[in-house]
């Protein structure tokens, strides 16, 4: 039985609500993943510094951000190949 023109453009209206949703949240992670990836270069930068290269308490405190956005960035990676894969 076909669909009415009110139920196909109500399906449409929600595919597209649908595609915009999943573009935002592509969006967000996207965003996401390129702050980290500054921070982390960022913590790299220091970490080389003489000052800090030579202070154990810092170089733990950063190297445990680091590993946090490590962790982060694996997610987040697997998440927008996930986005990327429903086009």
């Amino acid at each position: 039985m076909p669909l009415s023109s009110k139920q196909a453009w109500k399906e449409q209206k929600e595919l597209q609500a649908r595609q915009r949703k999943r573009e935002n949240e592509l969006k967000r992670v996207e965003d996401r993943i390129e702050t980290l990836e500054k921070r982390d270069a960022e913590l790299d930068l220091q970490m080389a510094k003489p000052d800090i290269c030579t202070n154990v308490a810092k170089l733990q405190e950063l190297s445990k951000e680091k590993a946090a956005i490590a962790d982060e960035l694996e997610q987040l990676m697997e998440q927008w190949e996930l986005l990327g894969a429903e086009e």
